[in-house]
């Protein structure tokens, strides 16, 4: 049961980091939070100590915690990875469909992608959007067909799998993550797998700007 609600409140504080409900600059209690979720201290406790080894957050000894403060370091690992693993997983993906029209990892990304242009509306909670945007880059990992890289969905080390990053004020839209988007598929269905690299590349790149 101890388990069942640390896994509760994990799942729970993850909704309320891609929500924005938790925001920069702010320092939250686990006693405040725990009454909000309706749960005790504990699974809170729990939930807050994986978040901070995943370095989503940041525990403040005695106070609370936070989001956690990216360094330049992680900034470049995330540069890196979004290079190195997206970035040979969409030339192979272009490279396929030269042959394969019907891809069925394209056909779900061009059904995201038209999901993502109906959720770029302020009015659409930004979780909704961005589950749209992880399940967009889930489908280039997956598209390798290798359990290793399918795997590493998982990974802390994409930029996609920080919304908060995308809620920092630093202009970062909606609209340009998903123009991003849109260029690499299209660079992918025209079999064009230089520039589907080089649409990840510029997509990192943006990314890299807004921490």
């Amino acid at each position: 049961m101890s388990m069942l609600l640390k896994d509760e409140a994990y799942n729970k504080l993850i909704r309320k980091i891609n929500n924005g409900e938790l925001v920069y600059e702010k320092t939250y209690s686990l006693n405040v939070l725990a009454a909000e979720m309706e749960m005790s201290r504990t699974p809170i406790r729990e939930a807050v100590q994986k978040l901070c080894d995943e370095k989503r957050l940041d525990m403040m000894p005695s106070v609370g915690f936070r989001l956690h403060y990216i360094t330049p370091e992680e900034i470049l690992h995330h540069y890196h990875f979004s290079n190195a693993i997206e970035g040979y997983c969409v030339r192979c993906l272009a490279q396929k469909y030269q042959t394969d029209k019907r891809n069925k990892y394209v056909r779900r990304m061009k059904h995201l992608l038209l999901d993502m242009e109906e959720a770029l509306s302020e009015d659409v909670p930004f979780g909704d959007y961005f589950e749209l945007d992880q399940q967009f880059h889930a489908e280039i990992l997956d598209s390798l067909e290798d359990s290793y890289f399918s795997e590493l969905k998982s990974s802390p080390m994409g930029f996609y799998s920080h919304p908060e990053l995308q809620l920092t004020g630093k202009e970062l839209s909606r609209k340009a993550v998903y123009d991003c988007h849109k260029k690499i598929l299209d660079a992918i269905c025209a079999g064009d797998s230089t520039g589907a690299y080089d649409a990840m590349e510029e997509h990192a790149k943006m990314m890299l700007k807004a921490c």
